[in-house]
């Protein structure tokens, strides 16, 4: 089992890059895999601090967690990460996704605001950039991106992992079907929905030919942990009240999405979702207001976050690991905490957090044959 810290920055937080690096050397120093860089327009930018924590650490791999096919010209992205891969010791990993379910002030030409066809966005995406690790020109005209038909004029050793974030039917087939991590991105803990899931990424796998042990399955908790249960609980409810919104369709973004359905196992009084979505922005970065966080109480916070001391966390992702046995690692997207106590916040979640990640190594050690 991998694990993932994830994500920085977040919204509403005010880490700045070098807090961001140091909680990357941070999580490698507690055990964790990788470490995951949003790429927020106008944030701080996704490329220079994925580097900083790669030059900052020796072992963690870093990833985009995630950017999407429209964010640069796709045969600078095939370079940056080529680079990133190459000066670390092929440590980073391009993250991708769709990129529609976001809020974005940013005019990229030649969609201008618009995020069209976003399936073909990231096969086509993905093709270019592998072509170009592998020393080949990519096709210049595709349905959706464009690119220069120019080779890297640099040789890599091997190329850059692949990771597709998904959560809608189609992408997450093409994720089965071309990713070396598919990425579970919806924070959901029904195992029914996530059953459901695993068979259209199975389903997609099987299309290309691939068998489930050809690539990584990546799947999202919403964690929150520390020696405080309460307090534990009570900062997670930020990320489970975005979570709602997400897996409810109900926010601003994922209301024109014509292909979501809520899960059957979704468990949440509608009073609550219209709440969430009338009186609170989930993209503002701001606290949710505390009459509305009061609506979230323990048996919907347990639907969607893994939240409490770390003994208790453990236990509950290990039940299910048992549950779904498809899936090799877990990302923990930590709540975004805010204040000036933000950072050490964080050292300490983090460092609790390293605390499952040391319980799951003892516990795949006892299940390993002896030799």
């Amino acid at each position: 089992m991998k694990f993932t810290a994830s994500d920085f920055p977040a919204k509403g937080n005010e880490l700045t890059s070098a807090e961001i690096i140091r909680l990357c050397e941070l999580a490698e120093q507690v055990g964790f895999d990788r470490f995951g860089v949003t790429d927020f327009p106008f944030h701080r930018d996704c490329v220079p601090l994925m580097t900083g924590c790669l030059l900052a650490t020796d072992r963690i791999e870093v990833e985009s967690l995630v950017t999407t096919p429209y964010a640069r010209l796709p045969d600078v992205t095939a370079c940056m990460w080529a680079t990133m891969a190459e000066m670390s010791g092929y440590r980073a990993i391009l993250g991708i996704g769709g990129g529609v379910e976001a809020p974005s002030m940013v005019w990229v030409p030649p969609w201008g605001n618009e995020r069209p066809h976003p399936v073909r966005a990231v096969r086509e995406l993905v093709e270019i950039c592998r072509d170009m690790w592998d020393g080949g020109t990519p096709a210049v005209d595709g349905e959706v991106l464009r690119a220069s038909g120019m080779p890297l004029e640099f040789r890599l050793e091997q190329r850059v992992p692949v990771l597709v974030a998904a959560r809608g039917p189609l992408m997450l087939s093409l994720a089965g079907e071309i990713a070396d991590i598919v990425h579970i991105a919806p924070p959901f803990l029904g195992l029914e929905y996530q059953r459901e899931t695993l068979r259209r990424i199975a389903a997609g796998a099987a299309r290309a030919g691939r068998s489930p042990g050809d690539f990584e399955i990546d799947l999202t908790i919403s964690l929150c942990t520390g020696p405080s249960r309460e307090k534990a609980r009570r900062k997670a409810k930020l990320t489970t009240g975005a979570a709602i919104l997400w897996m409810a369709g109900a926010d601003e973004y994922a209301r024109k999405r014509a292909d979501w359905r809520r899960p059957a196992e979704f468990a949440v009084p509608p009073h609550v979702v219209e709440a969430l979505a009338e009186d609170w922005d989930m993209w503002s970065g701001e606290l949710m207001p505390p009459e509305v966080e009061e609506l979230i109480t323990d048996d919907i916070l347990d639907q969607f976050t893994i939240a409490g001391e770390p003994e208790e966390c453990l236990s509950r992702l290990e039940a299910l690991a048992d549950a779904l046995p498809e899936i090799t690692g877990f990302r923990f997207k930590f709540p975004p905490l805010v204040g000036s106590e933000s950072y050490d916040d964080f050292v300490d979640l983090i460092t609790a957090a390293g605390e499952i990640v040391a319980g799951f190594s003892k516990r795949d050690e006892r299940s390993r044959p002896a030799s």
